[in-house]
This record gives structure tokens, sequence and C-alpha cells, in this order.
């Protein structure tokens, strides 16, 4: 599976327009939203910071639900199949798929906390720099799930299609765009509960040197479970 694995990685950073995707595109936003836009919201003391952690968690969470499309696109053109004559074991696949996904949300989240800290001079504490990285990486690894059950239910570019608008739902609603406080009350209550919110909140309050709220890992955790749930459902269904 090591082999295999280091295949999958370098597939991926030799993938030029997936790695503008999830590292170009979070970082041009992030720019966007902090010197053309006014979109500060009320009790944000530094809104570049802010944002910096809502970028890298976008680009991060995008990066890991976008596997999804690699498996259905391989499912598609019978690679799969062509694995199954091989040594490699069937969890082999789904177990090299996810840590390489899970590797792959690293530099979209470096990018953007070096754009905060280089472009607009965001200042943090020495230790909250590495602390965000693991945090925003933890935070987004249910989407690596999400994708995998998404690349199983869906073959070919329908696959994309269906995560590009959950994508977006998800991002929307967990104010990642735009924060959650400018929200109706219920839309803003649902919002709390979202899988992209309590992943930003991760690293919001780690910009106030906060603790993680149980709130936040247990909605997380619930939400890794039912995806990794699914995605082992629609794996053996496929199988």
């Amino acid at each position: 599976m090591g082999s295999y694995l280091r295949l999958e990685l370098a597939r991926g950073y030799r993938n030029p327009m997936g790695l503008v995707m999830t590292t170009v595109f979070p970082l041009g936003l992030y720019l966007v939203f902090t010197r053309l836009l006014d979109v500060a919201p009320a009790g944000v003391d530094d809104f570049a910071a802010y944002a910096m952690v809502s970028m890298a968690t976008y680009g991060a969470m995008g990066s890991a639900l976008f596997i999804g499309g690699a498996i259905a696109l391989e499912r598609s053109k019978g690679w799969l199949a062509q694995l199954a004559i091989t040594p490699l074991p069937a969890h082999g696949y789904v177990t090299a798929k996810l840590v390489s996904g899970a590797i792959m949300v690293l530099p979209s989240i470096l990018v953007v906390l070096a754009g905060g800290a280089l472009l607009s001079g965001v200042r943090l504490p020495l230790g909250t720099w590495p602390l965000l990285v693991v945090l925003i990486w933890v935070g987004v690894l249910p989407f690596a799930a999400l994708g995998t059950a998404f690349g199983y239910a869906i073959q070919g570019q329908g696959a994309n299609l269906a995560m590009m608008i959950v994508f977006f739902l998800l991002t929307i609603l967990g104010g990642l765009w735009l924060p959650v406080e400018s929200m109706p009350e219920g839309m803003r209550t649902v919002a709390e509960y979202s899988p992209a919110y309590q992943a930003g909140a991760l690293g919001w309050r780690a910009l106030d040197g906060l603790a993680p709220t149980g709130m936040s890992l247990a909605v997380l955790a619930g939400w890794t479970l039912l995806f990794t749930g699914l995605a082992l459902w629609r794996y053996r269904r496929a199988a």
C-alpha cells in the first residue's frame, strides 16, 4: 500500500489545476475580502486574521472533499477493476485515498496562512501558527470521508457536480465567506451545527488563545462518524 500511496501523492502534486483551485483561489478570495471589501463582522478585532482562518479552512475543505472526484473518475474508467488483479487489497485503495487526501489539504492551509502573514500583516504568537495548521487540518477531515462517499455513490463527472453544490452550500452555511452573525436567526442556529462552521470555529477560537469547545468537537466527531459510515456503506455496495 505504501507504493500506491506514494503514487497518489505524486499524482496530486502533479495536478496544477487542482493545486491552483485549492491554494491560489482561496488566497485570492482572502485578499479580496481583506483588501477590497468591507465585510468585517461586528466584534472581530482583527478581521485579516479571522478571514485568514476562514479561507484556509475553505481551501482545505475543498481539497479534502474533492477526493471523491478522483474516485468517481477512476471507477468510470475501470481503474478499480485493474487494481483488483494486483496485490493491493481493496481496503488499501480506500486507505491510500483517505491518507493522500488528508496530506493534500496541507498546501491549502499553508499558502493562505503565509498570505496572511506576508501580504496582510497578520501577527500572532509564534506557537499559534502551527496550532492553526493542526486545528484546521483536523477540522476538515470529515470532508475527506464525505468526498469518499460521493466517489462511491456517483460515477464520472456527476460526482464533481454534486460535490460542487454541496461544497458551495456548506461554505455559505458555515460562515466561511460571510460571517454567521449576518445570517437570519433561524439559519444561524442551523449553521452552528454544520461541520464547516465548527471546522472554522476551531481556528477562530485559537486566534483568541481559546481551546476548542466541547460542542465543536462533538459536532465534528458526529459528522465524521456519519460520513465515514456512509463512505463504508457506499464502498461495500460498489464493491
